[in-house]
């Protein structure tokens, strides 16, 4: 709702068909919120979302604009004649014409963009790095995401609606007149998605503006992300009419929309009265609830915080009795307990008891919530580029930084609340002194001198440190009463779901939790929830115990980075990281008859196969469960050759992947079985596999492929257009054929590998993480392992450590000729579904599938890199677009979607087919692993089970041992 609009609303724009007045300069938010409509999308449960974080980190208000799905109604401009359709289901669909595509196609990659000083974010710490730097004579570009400059501090006017401008805002205005004044290109709505280490050193930062994509190279990067409000969680959280302070803040300021009439502001510190008395002055009824004792109970803290900052504590103290005297209800001590409503927010459950006991329950009618649990980083970028972090009281990620923002890498520069939360006056001085640093940095004379911002800093900080020793409340009581409460709003993954995985998986990883139920997995990327998964499974506040950082940092279309590239043949071949692991406590086990190096599929389902006999097994890795290769895969259970596993581009000719087509046909019908006789959901679905022919060419490459799949004993043929057609629909009609192999279908392998695990534990086989394997010495009576945790003897050592086996065959003086190529997959947001069967290319990099939740999975062979910082795989924009060119030109209408993610694990390269048995020159040291991915990984393991427990492995295994290699 909002104050009178009267003739300011010029515009009529069209909400699902019915005509609406909006004002020129707002957000669809802002028009959305105005006439009364705060549900805007759904969620994974099906229930109702709206306007939340009000700044583009929850995708909670995603709608339709012009036809394009998936737009943030709280950062996109309303247009005389836009047409908005609000969700009306937690997929987009993008089959039947409803949705347009999201950006056009470009038709090049992007040229990279050359400047002195690129800066993200134009908040108070932005803009004063970016002036600071421009005045000592640098090129600066300075991009945000949002429509305009100013932050979270300074929100500008964005309508004629706007709040009059105070001294805040106005403060605001100057400063970025002289920023623009200083040659400065400011561009605004402009997000940058990911930001990596070219290979000469230098900085790539991917950007997005208006669906089109770009590349910075600058020679100094300044990160001024600001931070987002830390949710407060607690039952009801998800209903529309729940927003956070900030983005009701920005509702006012900007647009001169207010979120209700009858509004609670709960949390903890003096943002929150800020925006009481704002919505005061607009004319809501406010109820502000304060964690912390009210001031004058503290009167010693409330005297140091009058030494350290005394206009700034009268203008609070102001505020305060201004709020009072207006008639606003002020409870203090008091905490948020639950919000209740059916369809939106109605209800406010508040705890009013005094400090420790919260125990009183007053409920309150309303029509808005704004609550919040403090701040936190915005410190992607950082973690993609492998800065050093620490957590602050919170849990939070800050970075490790000078005064000046400056990083370890030299030409990083993190600048106010993204490295670490400290206000808008600290903000501003980092930003001062980090345009200047970089500037001298560059060979230029920085004007100005650092004296008195540092003065500033020393003084804010004690002003911040008396504030929040006067703020200070208990920490936030987590709901762990409430079972039902989502913890995961993107995928609706509850308290009690993750409680119970975490029980029944004995699950101590954040990863492992975020691989077994989705959580964190949406398009905030785990933002709001990732801290509570990690509190959950009581893993400690470090950077390392949270899930990886991926690119793109928010959701992008997908259209805007499908570039042609160019294919090739086999694998790219990457150095292997190399980063010991610490010593760590003593292994709880000594000897075992058998040792498997690996808790991947392969190494877990030989322990599987071992345990079910009777045979002591035990199992070391030196990460979770599941973490590398068997849990990077994109899921594909091939049965059918891959395009460059044939012909003149495959590995050895293609003659040891054609040998391995019968075990890839057994091991998916061995698949089938598990699932079967475990009695649980790998969401197997043999739906078929399609490799679609552009060309009679690719149709005559296709005849010749199938006809040695056929001899194989693989169920593959040729079918023609209309089969095609009719059998995928979805597909662009330009393909004249495709092979059709019936026997390949789909798994989860976040769900499959865990379910082998946990059969293999229940078998009785032992498996022991963060355990690294430093030294192997063969003796008269078996094998003795060193290893970080100490020393463990065993009878047989099987090597299925993946694309670190041939590490473990150095350590016993052999050569296994297995080689690191790290690959990388994409996912999309969730469609309805349009493509039931494993797509593939017959001349292009290509696998192709659409998952159970409805997202897209896409890979095929794409190569990624290594982390310079953290040594594990991360993804290369290079491939990232031309993965995403083939997908899209197989599949049209993913030109609709977004994608979410992308990530890269160490594939394995061989020649094509695995090495499987003992080798020859040590007995009792057995190989097992595959280059085929993860359809092989349960005969894999049986199969070295039976050459361990009956030295006859049950079929003729001869072409894959170790000794192909002379």
């Amino acid at each position: 709702m909002t104050i009178d609009r009267g003739q300011a609303a010029s515009l009529s724009i069209t909400v699902d068909g019915l005509s609406r007045a909006a004002v020129p300069g707002e957000t669809v938010a802002a028009a959305l919120v105005t006439h009364g409509l705060l549900a805007q999308g759904v969620g994974m449960d099906g229930g109702p979302r709206g306007h939340f974080c009000g700044m583009g980190v929850c995708h909670d208000c995603l709608v339709a604009i012009d036809g394009r799905p998936g737009q943030r109604a709280c950062l996109a401009k309303v247009s005389d004649g836009m047409s908005i359709q609000l969700s009306d289901g937690s997929s987009v669909r993008i089959g039947d014409g409803t949705h347009a595509d999201v950006a056009p196609r470009p038709d090049a990659g992007p040229v990279p963009r050359s400047v002195d000083v690129l800066v993200v974010g134009a908040g108070p710490a932005g803009l004063s790095a970016a002036l600071s730097a421009a005045q000592a004579g640098s090129s600066v570009l300075l991009v945000d995401e949002r429509p305009a400059a100013g932050g979270q501090y300074y929100k500008q006017a964005g309508s004629p609606m706007a709040a009059p401008p105070d001294g805040q805002m106005r403060a605001g205005t100057a400063l970025i007149e002289a920023v623009i004044a200083a040659g400065v290109v400011l561009e605004g709505e402009t997000l940058v998605w990911g930001v990596a280490r070219a290979t000469d050193g230098g900085l790539d930062v991917s950007t997005m503006h208006d669906g089109v994509a770009g590349l910075v190279r600058p020679a100094i990067l300044i990160i001024a992300t600001g931070a987002f409000e830390r949710p407060a969680m607690v039952p009801g959280w998800t209903l529309p009419g729940v927003m956070t302070p900030g983005a009701a803040q920005t509702l006012l300021r900007s647009y001169g929309v207010r979120p209700g009439k009858q509004v609670v502001v709960a949390g903890n510190g003096p943002l929150n009265l800020q925006v009481a008395r704002e919505l005061q002055r607009a004319g809501a009824q406010v109820t502000l609830v304060e964690a912390a004792p009210a001031p004058w109970s503290r009167p010693a803290a409330a005297a140091r915080l009058a030494i350290a900052g005394p206009r700034l504590s009268l203008d609070g103290l102001s505020a305060l009795l201004a709020f009072r005297l207006a008639g606003g209800r002020a409870l203090f001590g008091a905490r948020l307990r639950e919000v209740e409503g059916e369809a939106k927010a109605e209800r406010a459950v508040i705890a009013t008891g005094r400090e420790g006991g919260l125990s009183d329950r007053t409920v309150i009618p309303v029509d808005a919530v704004l609550a919040a649990d403090g701040f936190a980083p915005a410190a992607e970028l950082a973690r993609l580029l492998g800065l050093d972090m620490t957590t602050d009281a919170l849990g939070s990620l800050v970075v490790v930084r000078g005064d000046d923002g400056a990083t370890a890498q030299p030409d990083v520069f993190v600048v106010g609340e993204a490295g670490g939360f400290g206000g808008a006056h600290i903000a501003a001085a980092h930003g001062r002194l980090a345009g200047r640093t970089a500037a001298d940095r560059l060979g230029r004379r920085p004007a100005g001198s650092d004296t008195a911002d540092l003065r500033q800093l020393a003084r804010h900080r004690r002003f911040q440190s008396a504030l929040w020793s006067l703020f200070a409340a208990p920490p936030s009581p987590f709901r762990a009463d409430v079972p039902d409460m989502l913890v995961c709003r993107c995928e609706a993954v509850s308290l009690s779901t993750l409680r119970t995985t975490i029980a029944t998986h004995a699950v101590s990883d954040v990863a492992t939790l975020k691989r077994l139920t989705r959580a964190g997995m949406g398009r905030c990327q785990g933002r709001y929830c990732a801290p509570v998964l990690r509190d959950l499974v009581g893993a400690s506040p470090t950077e390392a115990a949270l899930p990886a950082p991926q690119m793109p940092v928010r959701p992008v279309p997908l259209a805007a980075l499908a570039v042609q590239k160019p294919e090739w043949g086999g694998h790219r071949r990457v150095m292997l990281p190399d980063r010991a692991l610490p010593q760590g406590q003593p292994l709880p086990v000594r000897e075992a008859a058998t040792v498997v190096i690996g808790a991947g599929i392969a190494g877990l389902s030989t322990a599987l196969y071992l345990a079910r006999e009777g045979h002591d097994v035990v199992v070391l890795d030196r990460g979770p469960v599941n973490a590398g290769a068997s849990g990077g895969n994109a899921g594909s259970l091939h049965a059918q050759l891959l395009s460059f596993d044939h012909g003149a581009r495959a590995e050895a000719g293609g003659g040891p992947a054609a040998r391995t087509l019968p075990l890839q046909r057994d091991s998916i019908a061995l698949w089938q079985s598990l699932e079967a006789e475990l009695g649980l959901d790998f969401e197997i679905a043999i739906t078929g596999g399609l490799m679609v022919a552009e060309t009679e060419q690719d149709l005559a490459f296709l005849a010749a492929k199938t006809a040695v799949e056929r001899a194989q004993g693989i169920d593959c043929d040729i079918i023609g257009h209309n089969d095609l057609r009719r059998l995928e629909p979805a597909l662009d009609p330009r393909f004249v054929g495709a092979a059709f192999c019936p026997q390949e279908g789909k798994i989860n392998p976040l769900v499959a590998t865990e379910g082998i695990h946990r059969a293999a534990l229940a078998a009785g086989a032992r498996v022991i993480t963060g355990v690294e394997v430093q030294s192997i010495a063969r003796g008269p009576s078996g094998f003795s392992l060193a290893t970080n945790r100490g020393e463990i003897r065993a009878g047989r050592v099987v090597n299925a450590a993946g694309a670190f086996a041939s590490r473990i065959g150095a350590m016993l003086g052999v050569d296994i000729p297995v080689h690191g190529a790290p690959l990388q997959m994409i996912v999309t947001e969730p469609a309805e579904p349009a493509i039931s069967r494993l797509v593939a290319h017959a001349d292009r990099h290509l696998t192709l599938k659409q998952a159970r939740n409805g997202a897209f999975i896409i890979g095929g062979g794409w190569t990624a890199a290594l982390d310079p910082v953290r040594q594990h795989p991360r993804p290369l924009r290079d491939s990232i677009e031309g993965n995403l060119w083939v997908a899209q030109h197989v599949v049209p209408d993913l030109r609709k979607l977004h994608v979410l993610r992308s990530w890269a694990a160490m594939n394995i390269n061989i020649d094509g087919a695995p090495i499987l048995g003992e080798h020859p020159a040590v007995p009792g040291f057995f190989t097992c692993v595959t280059s085929n991915g993860y359809t092989l990984g349960p005969i894999m393991g049986r199969t070295t089970a039976a050459m361990i427990l009956h030295g006859d492995a049950g079929r003729d295994v001869a072409p894959f041992s170790v000794a192909r290699f002379g």
